[in-house]
């Protein structure tokens, strides 16, 4: 019998590092990071937050206020992201944190943004070489330093780092700090051109609402973000399912005009993947335009808003992708969604439709706001009553057109007759209708 070999399958850190971090955008990589300390922020609520309605009521509960402070700092020589959590222990960075991936029988009851395992070494592998993190817990924390450069060359296996066991935190003070320095050159000439920290500050505002309005303050070089609010008609839609771990909560209604009109960038669907927006403003077929259900987005369909709330305990679960920047199209709870989507979207895209005819719009701005309603948080509204789109009731028509034929002999004998030829056939029927109006019906 012929003796079998062992071929060398053992993975090249370089190639690794590479086709982890080659496809993330430099915005996405910093809110890798930010997911890191928001995870650990939520961590002692997380028993409060197990499905779409737990974390919509949490929205509405005014006692519940920002506790954690996440300061990011950012410059062409280096990154620092830093916060108040409650750290990581030594025993956790050990057995969990640096891992690449994660079992498939680890607990994930605690994590809500860390999807794949990979997301925070993604992240530093994408910044820079030379990564050194510290965290203060109560049952004592860690320091570990890193040169990428170096650690990518050894060979041996498995695959570790490093890591310093730190005393336990004293007085509570406790957080973890990450400093990424020696940058990557893609990454300092972004951070350098004047245009990426704005591009940031606006990703952080619109991704985390829901978590800085209730449990982190996030701070971008001493600016405090504040979240983007999403208001909806308070006459809108709702609907919700829940497949397996997967709860889901659908709110479509009208959305509100800034400056007196309707805004490309605050119309489509918004999807959130336990409380992180995922996507925002799409008007697509990923969201059902034109597509089977509702109709290519158009100028008309400004007003349109709609929001989808996935929740699960197990973040895996969830129709995003790895980089938790889009919506894996092809995932089972998705395509329900959508059909849940499209069903109660529908009612809303029809009257928005309706409001124009072959003589054009038929419907003010002012009257389009009135049939929305009072103003509401898209996260209050998600959570009230399941209830229907209520069309208003369109007004009778005032005007109507009168269209009949006549000889082309007699509406001449009419023009000589009022001393006008040429006046038209148009005219001749206007002239001729007020004068019976006038003097046979008489005028109110």
């Amino acid at each position: 019998m012929t003796e079998k070999l062992k071929a060398d399958a053992s993975p090249e850190k370089r190639l690794f590092i590479s086709l982890i971090t080659r496809d993330i955008p430099l915005v996405a990589a910093f809110l890798d990071l930010i997911d890191n300390s928001i995870n650990a922020a939520v961590e002692p609520a997380s028993h409060r937050l197990l499905t779409a309605e737990d974390y919509l009521k949490l929205f509405q509960d005014e006692a519940v206020k920002p506790t954690v402070d996440i300061f990011l700092s950012v410059s062409p020589e280096q990154v620092e992201i830093r916060d108040t959590a409650l750290g990581i222990s030594a025993k956790t960075a050990a057995e969990h944190v640096f891992k690449f991936g994660r079992a498939s029988n680890e607990a994930h009851a605690e994590d809500r943004l860390s999807v794949y395992g990979i997301g925070l070494k993604r992240a530093m592998f994408k910044l820079g070489n030379r990564i050194a993190i510290h965290s203060d817990h109560i049952n004592g924390g860690f320091d570990l330093k890193l040169n990428v450069a170096e650690w990518a060359k050894e060979t041996k296996q498995p695959w570790t780092f490093d890591i310093t066991p730190c005393q336990p935190a004293k007085d509570n003070a406790t957080g973890t700090k990450i400093i990424v320095k020696e940058l990557y050159d893609d990454s300092k000439r972004r951070l350098s051109d004047g245009i990426f920290l704005g591009q940031l500050k606006e990703a952080i505002g619109k991704t985390y609402a829901f978590y800085l309005s209730k449990f982190v303050n996030i701070y971008v070089n001493n600016e405090k973000i504040v979240g983007v609010n999403i208001e909806i008609g308070s006459n809108h839609a709702s609907d919700e399912f829940t497949v397996g771990d997967v709860s889901c909560a659908i709110t479509v209604g009208i959305g509100t005009p800034q400056g007196g009109s309707f805004r490309d960038r605050s119309s489509g669907w918004f999807v959130f993947c336990n409380g992180r927006t995922v996507i925002s403003a799409d008007k697509s077929p990923l969201t059902g335009w034109g597509g089977a259900g509702l109709p290519i987005f158009q100028p008309k369909h400004r007003p349109f808003l709609g929001t989808v709330f996935f929740v699960s305990t197990d973040a895996e679960k969830l129709p995003w992708t790895t980089t938790k920047a889009g919506i894996n199209e092809d995932s089972a709870i998705w395509q329900e969604a959508k059909r849940h989507m499209t069903a109660v979207g529908r009612v809303v895209v029809n009257f928005l439709d309706g409001r124009y005819t072959d003589e054009g719009t038929e419907v003010a701005s002012a009257d389009l706001q009135d049939a929305a309603g009072p103003r509401v948080s898209v996260m209050s509204a998600a959570v009230a009553q399941k209830r229907l789109f209520d069309p208003p009731k369109r007004p009778p028509p005032q005007n109507m057109k009168i269209q009949y034929e006549v000889k082309v002999a007699d509406v001449k004998r009419i023009e000589e007759y009022l001393g006008r030829p040429g006046m038209g056939g148009a005219e001749v029927g206007r002239h001729t209708f007020n004068y019976f109006l006038r003097n046979e019906v008489g005028e109110k």
